[in-house]
Parts: structure tokens; C-alpha cells; sequence
């Protein structure tokens, strides 16, 4: 049993590490493109990165069930009363949650013909909050996840508390760039498609 639960764990640590690495990079490319219409090579690439990001995370959902019934086949309720687990499990909700959001309203967003500072106020200001939402997720979930301390010590109440302290400080950071565009910068064209 022991070798299958670390063999499902490698898998779920490696999984998470190659969606940390894409969500990462696509935002970092995409505050670079931020002054500019996204070409097709441009939106080519975030489709790519939006397929294989939600392969991941359906790989990391179906590892971190299997991991789940393996603990409570080895430790019965106890694995249950968990609360790291129950704050992971929030956390990864609501970033699957957010991921459709994304899918369905951010993304053709960005794909029209008109660069992020372009978009009028409103739909910056959803970009903005779901973009935030979505990497301090992605962040708070895995640091959940090499939080062993954590387990059975800290209260469900705690780790929720410390994420909405994260992504307060990540929408209030997206919402300012978003409300004034003349703070993102001079934006010059680049030659390079990344």
C-alpha cells in the first residue's frame, strides 16, 4: 500500500509542479503582452497552455482523491479530521472553480482585438481579479502541500485566513493596475513572440 500511495504522491508532486510552471510563465507572458494584441501565435499558445493546464489539473484532482482513499483506507477517520486537508480541498475548489471562469470569460477576452490596457474598465477589472485569484490559488495550493507542519496542528479557520489575506493582497494589487492603466507603464511593442 505504501508504494502505491508514494507512487500516486510523485505523480500528484510532479503534476503540480508542470501546472505551477505553465500558469506561471502564461502570466508572465501575458503582463508582457499586456500593451498588445495577442496575434495567433500569441493565442495559439495560451489555448495550448489552457488545454494542458486543465489535463493537469483533472490528473492532479484524480491523484489527490486516489491519495485521499488511500489515507482513509490506512488511518480510517483520523486522516479525515485532517483540517490542512479540508483548507487544500477549498483552496483547489475554488481554483477549479475560477479555472471555468477563466476558460469562459477571460480568456475570449483576451483573444479579441484589443490589448489589455484597451479593454474597457469593467472587463480589466474581471481580468484582474480572476488572473489574481488564479495564481495566488495555484501558489497558496501547493504551498498547502509541503506544509507538513500544518497537518492536524493548525486550525481549518487559520490556513483559510492566511489565503484570504493572500489573495486580498493579490486583487488589491490587480485591481489598482487594472482602475489605472497609466500605472502599467509605458508599453513598447515587442519584435519577439516569446
Amino acid at each position: 500500500m505504501e508504494t502505491i500511495k508514494l507512487g500516486v504522491l510523485y505523480a500528484h508532486l510532479i503534476a503540480v509542479c508542470f501546472a505551477l510552471v505553465a500558469v506561471l510563465k502564461a502570466d508572465y507572458r501575458l503582463w508582457g503582452w499586456r500593451g498588445q494584441v495577442l496575434d495567433s501565435t500569441r493565442r495559439r499558445y495560451l489555448e495550448h497552455t489552457q488545454l494542458m493546464v486543465t489535463r493537469l489539473l483533472v490528473l492532479l484532482w484524480g491523484t489527490g482523491l486516489m491519495m485521499i482513499v488511500l489515507g482513509y483506507a490506512k488511518d480510517g477517520s483520523h486522516y479525515l479530521a485532517n483540517p490542512k486537508l479540508w483548507a487544500k480541498l477549498t483552496v483547489v475548489l475554488i481554483l477549479t472553480l475560477n479555472g471555468a471562469l477563466l476558460h469562459r470569460i477571460v480568456f475570449p477576452l483576451l483573444t479579441v482585438r484589443l490589448s489589455f490596457c484597451e479593454l474597457p474598465l469593467q472587463e480589466r477589472l474581471i481580468v484582474g481579479t480572476l488572473g489574481a485569484l488564479s495564481c495566488s490559488s495555484w501558489l497558496f495550493a501547493a504551498m498547502l502541500g509541503v506544509a507538513r507542519d500544518w497537518s492536524y496542528r493548525e486550525p481549518y479557520t487559520l490556513q483559510l485566513g492566511l489565503y484570504l489575506l493572500v489573495l486580498l493582497f493579490a486583487l488589491s494589487g490587480a485591481l489598482i493596475l487594472a482602475v489605472m492603466p497609466g500605472s502599467l507603464g509605458r508599453v513598447r511593442a515587442r519584435g519577439r513572440a516569446y
